[in-house]
């Protein structure tokens, strides 16, 4: 039996009222991996160019801070 084959089972014995939220939970990570979300060839084109610069730069972490209210890490 294959992990799917496990939780499919899973899901079928759960009450309706839990079954909402998991399907929910699918619902979204189904429409995570749809094409709309899919990188265009011109993004590609600029991630690509991105990834080879020999000398990098980054945002100061103060920067990122003020952001995302934290520092990314600590």
């Amino acid at each position: 039996m294959t992990i799917l084959d496990s939780f499919v089972s899973f899901a079928k014995g759960l009450p309706a009222d839990r079954l909402q939220s998991v399907e929910a939970a699918l619902a979204a990570l189904m429409e995570a991996y749809s094409e709309r979300y899919a990188f265009t060839e011109g993004e590609m084109t600029e991630l690509d160019r991105r990834v080879a610069e020999p000398k990098p730069s980054f945002a100061d972490p103060a920067e990122i801070a003020e952001l995302f209210g934290k520092p990314f890490s600590e």
